[in-house]
């Protein structure tokens, strides 16, 4: 297989009752270890990096690592910039040669969010790009003390009737709504608001992306793409792996000088975690030649 766009891998994902799982990167270690892992499940996968990562590895090398790794593979793979902040940003990573954009205007009023991401739109679908947005603030699981908290108001979710209005002005090929998910980890069961979600896919009809998928446990991931979720994101727990096995091979090999034995363990421990999520997902044995 070669590489794709998202919008391919999603639409079979709602096909297959399965979702694909998304990860993202800021180097060749992470890398290898989420193509590895995808290749070894014959799954497909999305490779993503917002824009700090972006600039740390350099966009074309980026994506010319990523094609050079997976391209001679029978495996479906997708290269995504995630939470673009801008259009420019956005342009950019479309001349890098990425496959798919996020453009998150979230935090902006409708209107605006709307009117950005139509542009977005415009000139990914030019390029042969797919696009996803967002609607609704996605928090961050360390905003309190003891994880995100949904008030009663709903503050923070996704409002329904604005869902309906995105994604039929932007024509978007995915978007991300709140639910009561947030990035990074969890101090507690995340609480998603499955009634929302299951009001979002009736009004939308488009495929679903659930942020934050670190810690949401097993039963709630297969629930959410039964109803719809057909790309889930998985970026912390990958980190976490990797620093905590580097630090504890740096403590037991501390006169090691050689870099790749430093970094083997950590990367055969970002390919465990990726495929424990790719099961997660069910999308283990879904790609396709």
């Amino acid at each position: 297989m070669s590489i794709v766009t998202n919008k391919e891998l999603l639409e079979r994902a709602l096909e297959g009752h399965y979702a694909v799982a998304s990860f993202n990167t800021n180097n060749l270690e992470y890398s290898q270890a989420i193509i590895q892992a995808a290749y070894e499940l014959n799954a497909p996968v999305i490779i993503a990096a917002a824009k700090s990562e972006i600039d740390y590895m350099n966009g074309y090398a980026f994506v010319a690592m990523v094609r050079a790794i997976a391209g001679p593979l029978p495996i479906p793979v997708g290269i995504h910039l995630d939470h673009g902040p801008s259009y420019e940003e956005v342009v950019r990573c479309l001349r890098y040669g990425f496959t798919s954009v996020m453009y998150d205007g979230s935090s902006l009023p409708l209107s605006e969010n709307i009117a950005n991401t139509k542009k977005v739109v415009e000139a990914a679908r030019a390029c042969g790009v797919s696009v996803e947005g967002e609607i609704g603030v996605i928090g961050q699981a360390s905003d309190g003390p003891e994880g995100p908290q949904i008030d009663s108001d709903m503050i923070g979710l996704a409002d329904v009737d604005e869902c309906e209005r995105f994604v039929a002005e932007t024509n978007v090929d995915a978007f991300a709504a709140a639910i009561g998910n947030a990035h990074g980890l969890y101090k507690r069961k995340p609480e998603l608001r499955f009634d929302l979600l299951e009001q979002i896919r009736n009004k939308t009809n488009t495929p679903l992306v659930l942020h934050g998928g670190t810690g949401i446990p097993l039963e709630d991931i297969r629930k959410a793409i039964t109803m719809g979720v057909a790309k889930i994101n998985f970026s912390t727990v990958m980190r976490k792996g990797a620093i905590e096995t580097l630090r504890n091979t740096l403590n037991d090999h501390p006169g090691e000088l050689d870099y790749m034995k430093l970094l083997t363990p950590a990367r055969n421990k970002m390919v465990e975690i990726a495929k424990e999520h790719i099961i997660m997902c069910m999308s283990d044995q879904k790609a396709w030649k």
